[in-house]
């Protein structure tokens, strides 16, 4: 299983979004993703395009420090 994380999706309010998502592929991420973002009544990557970043092993990564 690959880890993808996502810091520009879309939200609910006009404040930074960090999402997760673990999966074996990066299709299958944004399928999961866009099922989830769906769900909550957000826009999906049809309407509203984002970036999956994939997160390698031994790493770190700030998804918002506030600034950003």
């Amino acid at each position: 299983m690959k880890t993808f994380i996502c810091t520009d999706h879309d939200g609910h309010w006009p404040v930074g979004v960090a999402s997760v998502v673990k999966a074996k592929d990066r299709r299958r991420a944004k399928k999961l993703l866009d099922d989830l973002l769906k769900a909550d009544g957000l826009q999906t990557s049809k309407t509203k395009s984002y970036t999956l970043e994939e997160v390698k092993d031994d790493s770190a990564i700030i998804l918002c420090n506030g600034d950003y």
